[in-house]
């Protein structure tokens, strides 16, 4: 059967499109965030199937692809509410942890020459080559591969009942497909078939698929199914300037919120969940993680046009109705900067400066210290709830990027510093004088990993009860992220 049929017949057979796999708008820095603005942009490649389910949560996977002359880029948002991972051994078996898939082929007219990426929650990678002409062993190098995960170099990954997604950003150099590619790098129309998979872990494991497998039991090395994506020049489309920043006309009082819930458990849970939950074929909008679109004119548009690239139909709803439901949700995923927070935010800068001590670590608009998360948009990001329990609680696992550590280096050296990066090659370490130490693997004889983060946990005894609502009351209000186009410019 020509390609183009096939294309065809796969798409009609399985009620699904081709993936087009735009040109990245902006640069990539792998990082396992997907915030760059070319992330933001690029479509989804739409919901997973889950193709032998026979009982659990149907947990769903986000997944976008990008490219550009030397990379093909794909980013993983992962639900997961219990993420486990040990393998720690390069080209060890990741498909026991909870782990992520990209099997592609860019010869459509011969699958079976494909490669495959295989990447579990702790940064573990597995590589084969499935072509004809590998005489290699059964594992594969590719060059130049650059990839993060959320919990990247850890040592393990215990489940946590704070456990509600993980990143995979993944950027493959094109050269590594240049024996089996029509083109390279790919011109504007070449087609590639490809899936994508998620799997394995201990608690509700599920194998799930973008593209379906047609076989009675898991089979992921199927290559006769894999779907069709095509590569185009074009950038993602983007929203007209100004849109999403545009606010919800009708407020967010409680009448109206309370008019925005019934309309939504009336109107979207075929999908949703009630209330804001998970529901069989869409994911939870009231869950505290991150979210795409935040603002009340991005959440508008997707209702009332829906999600290209997704299962997100358009809504046929009156304007108004549409924007008490856009209240409604932001009322359930509201942050600090959305809150009232009581207290004097000029008093908590002082006290954030001063007395508080914040600004050893921490940074506020490019003021203050490197050694902790940068806090501009903080007050955006977390709840007024989350922001209490992180100045009073002690976290059961470091934040990634900011664990404490022990460094014996194999010429009998000694570093104390915070882990900023780690790789199965390499790691980097920022000390408390601020110098930044490049080390290989074998250059480290042994790493002693703090189980604890340096952030002070006691920080409202610390301060008297003024001070410390004062601090919040400041925090709440960082929001940089929400800034319009003429602040950012005053900014800059």
């Amino acid at each position: 059967m020509p390609f183009l049929l096939l294309l065809a017949f796969l798409s009609t057979a399985f009620g699904q499109n081709p993936y087009e796999i735009h040109r990245a708008s902006s640069p990539i820095t792998i990082d396992a965030r997907l915030d760059e603005p070319a992330w933001r942009d690029a479509p989804r490649v739409g919901d997973f199937q889950f193709n032998w389910y026979t009982a659990g949560d149907k947990e769903q996977t986000v997944v976008k692809m990008l490219w550009d002359d030397e990379n093909l880029y794909v980013g993983y948002l992962v639900r997961d509410k219990h993420i486990s991972a040990y393998e720690t051994r390069r080209h060890g078996p990741v498909s026991k942890d909870d782990c992520v898939e990209l099997f592609l082929s860019p010869n459509p007219n011969k699958v079976t020459n494909y490669y495959t990426f295989e990447i579990n929650a702790i940064g573990t990678m597995l590589n084969r080559n499935r072509t004809d002409w590998w005489t290699g062993p059964p594992t594969w190098e590719p060059e130049g591969v650059r990839y993060k995960t959320t919990y990247h170099g850890q040592p393990k990954k215990d489940e946590s009942p704070d456990d509600r997604e993980w990143i995979v950003e993944l950027a493959v150099p094109l050269k590594n497909f240049a024996r089996d590619a029509a083109h390279m790098p790919p011109q504007e129309g070449d087609s590639w078939r490809l899936n994508l998979h998620r799997l394995g872990g201990k608690t509700n494991v599920q194998w799930s698929s973008w593209w379906p497998i047609p076989t009675p039991k898991p089979a992921f090395h199927t290559p006769s199914a894999f779907g069709p994506v095509r590569f185009v020049s074009r950038f993602p489309q983007r929203r007209a300037r100004g849109a999403a920043r545009e606010e919800n006309p009708l407020g967010r009082s409680a009448e109206i919120v309370a008019a925005g819930r019934a309309l939504y458990n009336r109107s979207c849970t075929m999908c949703h969940g009630l209330d804001g939950e998970a529901g069989d074929r869409a994911p939870a909008l009231g869950a505290q993680r991150r979210y795409l679109r935040n603002r009340d004119g991005d959440i508008f548009d997707s209702i009332k046009s829906g999600i290209p690239g997704t299962a997100m139909p358009a809504i046929p709803l009156p304007t108004d109705d549409t924007w008490k439901i856009v209240a409604y949700i932001r009322g359930m995923r509201a942050t600090a900067a959305d809150d009232f927070v009581a207290g004097d935010a000029a008093a908590g800068q002082q006290i954030f400066a001063g007395k508080g001590g914040c600004t050893k670590c921490h940074m506020v608009n490019g003021s203050g210290g490197s050694l902790g998360p940068d806090l501009s948009d903080i007050g955006a990001s977390r709840t007024l709830a989350v922001l209490k329990l992180a100045l009073t609680r002690q976290p059961e696992f470091p934040t990634r990027g900011f664990q404490m550590a022990k460094i014996a280096t194999t010429d009998g050296k000694t570093i104390e510093g915070m882990i900023k990066n780690e790789h199965n090659t390499s790691l980097q370490v920022l000390d408390a004088k601020g110098d930044l130490h490049l080390l290989t693997r074998d250059e480290v004889r042994s790493v002693d990993y703090s189980p604890r983060s340096p952030m002070p946990r006691d920080v409202d005894k610390r301060l008297s009860k003024d001070e410390f609502q004062n601090l919040l009351a400041f925090l709440a209000k960082q929001a940089r992220s929400r800034l319009t186009a003429d602040d950012e410019e005053e900014i800059h």
